[in-house]
């Protein structure tokens, strides 16, 4: 190593910087970076594909890798919890893909807005689609099924269950032809399944799912759908070893924070309010505050559990800040007295099935 760098340095600088210029603009490094960049975001580097983004938005790159940065660019963004960029980044992708019919960029789009709560938004992207709704390539019908398959979380956050049931099963025969898809397929309706009270069900439906072939990003979310489902029957015990499991896979900062609530619902579940306050207080003061309805709700009930009855009111309005399209919103609208604050938003999720 020495002999080399030694050899190095008889090289003349501008020659050196010739040379790295030359790499630069040479397409296969171009190529090379941006696979490096979803690599490193594939293992939880978000940071360093960031960082990646930053360098590559400055070379003369090919206009077919134009949209695969923005994408890159905006999942890192919203991966670290910086909300508003990726929210603008989301905005952008949404015109891109509604005018050139690019699915990849719509999808992502579409889990950018619902990580920032904005599910009216996602929905809006699958109302406003000039795209074929049955594509005729394998890759571009793929793409169609993942959006509508995302699209049932901007459902039942919303706060239609059975809405975003429907929808679901609407898609099992899609989800059937694509590995990937029907791996995941049961973790998403588990989790309806253990929201409206079938948590035997929604057992029974993770024990189809292979977890040594869900991504690293994504698994979190399936020991979470696992702990709600040992929750809605009254597991206690073994619901907490579940959710800490999933925290310690968490990657995403907003997996860490959606943990810690998780945990909260489960103590207060069990009848330890003191402990779940502890968990809601994590999570609420967690840099991460997208979304994360449900979890302010139910810190708002557990302080008026305690007999802290102001204090709850404050938590319940902060459902009405930090995740005002939910369907936590318009209980917490209820429980102040603000009854029709949050309306219509069971149609908007109803439409376009």
């Amino acid at each position: 190593m020495t002999l080399a760098i030694a050899g190095l340095a008889r090289v003349p600088p501008e020659l050196l910087l010739v040379l790295v210029a030359w790499l630069l603009l040479w397409p296969p490094v171009h190529r090379l970076l941006l696979h490096l960049t979803t690599w490193c975001f594939n293992r939880g580097a978000f940071r360093a594909a960031l960082a990646l983004t930053r360098v590559l938005e400055h070379l003369p790159l090919a206009a077919w890798m134009r949209p695969i940065l923005w994408r890159e660019e905006f999942y890192a963004h919203s991966a670290l919890g910086y909300t508003e960029k990726a929210v603008s980044g989301a905005r952008n992708l949404a015109v891109h893909a509604k005018a050139d019919a690019c699915l990849p960029c719509a999808n992502c789009a579409i889990n950018l807005f619902i990580n920032a709560g904005l599910y009216l938004e996602a929905l809006d992207i699958e109302r406003g689609w000039q795209g074929p709704s049955h594509p005729p390539e394998p890759s571009a019908a793929r793409e169609w099924a993942l959006v509508r398959f995302n699209l049932v979380e901007a459902v039942y956050n919303l706060g239609s269950w059975e809405a975003a049931n429907a929808r679901l099963s609407n898609l099992e025969e899609t989800a059937r032809g694509d590995a990937f898809l029907w791996n995941f397929f049961p973790v998403q309706r588990a989790w309806i399944l253990a929201h409206t009270g079938r948590g035997e069900d929604a057992l029974s439906a993770l024990a189809q799912v292979d977890w040594r072939r869900l991504p690293r990003m994504y698994r979190s979310e399936a020991h979470f759908a696992r702990a709600a489902s040992l929750l809605a029957v009254h597991r206690y015990e073994e619901a907490r070893r579940e959710a800490r499991t999933g925290m310690k896979h968490a990657l995403r900062v907003s997996s860490t924070r959606n943990g810690l609530f998780l945990l909260g619902r489960i103590s207060l579940a069990e009848g330890l309010p003191e402990e779940a306050l502890r968990f809601f207080e994590a999570g609420a003061m967690h840099p991460y505050q997208g979304q994360g309805g449900d979890g302010l709700l139910a810190w708002g009930d557990c302080l008026a559990e305690l007999g802290r009855h102001d204090e709850a009111r404050e938590a319940w309005r902060l459902v009405l800040t930090r995740d005002k399209q939910s369907g936590a919103a318009s209980r917490a609208a209820s429980r102040l007295g603000l009854h029709g604050l949050v309306s219509g938003k069971e149609g908007d999720a109803d439409a376009g099935k």
